[in-house]
């Protein structure tokens, strides 16, 4: 997401706490000028930003609704936007071999198959954006509805 946002001459901050997560980060972006990461907890920031992106992060904590606020909590104002991106209960690897054919370049299929290893069975509950208040949310579903794309705005 973040090699994509820096493509589109966004200033991108990277951050995560896993240290391997931000080497392969930065060798995959070596040659772009606006892109840096950081090794830090987003929880513990005190910078507001533009947007915020998080993939595949509520399905691997254990406080899901406190880890949402804190995204939310990094937005700037009502201009902001959240983008979350978590697989759904259709993201198997099943399914992911069913739609093999219809991929034409192996390092792509070959990821999904490996996030559909790692979070099978991690999908994350519409349930848990019902209970916020002052935000606007539109849900968007991509590939066969292995995916959904949350955005979030203040109001």
């Amino acid at each position: 997401m973040s090699r994509l946002a820096s493509s589109l001459k966004y200033k991108i901050t990277g951050i995560d706490i896993n240290s391997f997560s931000l080497f392969v980060a930065r060798l995959l972006s070596f040659n772009l000028k606006n892109t840096t990461y950081i090794k830090d907890d987003f929880s513990t920031l005190e910078e507001k930003f533009d947007v915020v992106s998080a993939t595949s992060l509520l399905s691997v904590v254990d406080d899901k609704e406190a880890t949402l606020n804190q995204l939310i909590n990094l937005l700037k104002d009502e201009h902001s936007t959240l983008v979350i991106i978590e697989p759904t209960k259709n993201m198997t690897k099943e399914n992911v071999w069913r739609l093999m054919p219809n991929f034409k370049k192996f390092w792509f299929y070959k990821g999904l198959l490996l996030w559909a290893s790692a979070r099978e069975g991690k999908e994350i509950s519409e349930d848990l954006f019902t209970n916020l208040d002052k935000i606007h949310i539109k849900h968007n579903y991509y590939l066969h509805e292995m995916l959904r794309i949350t955005y979030i705005r203040l109001v």
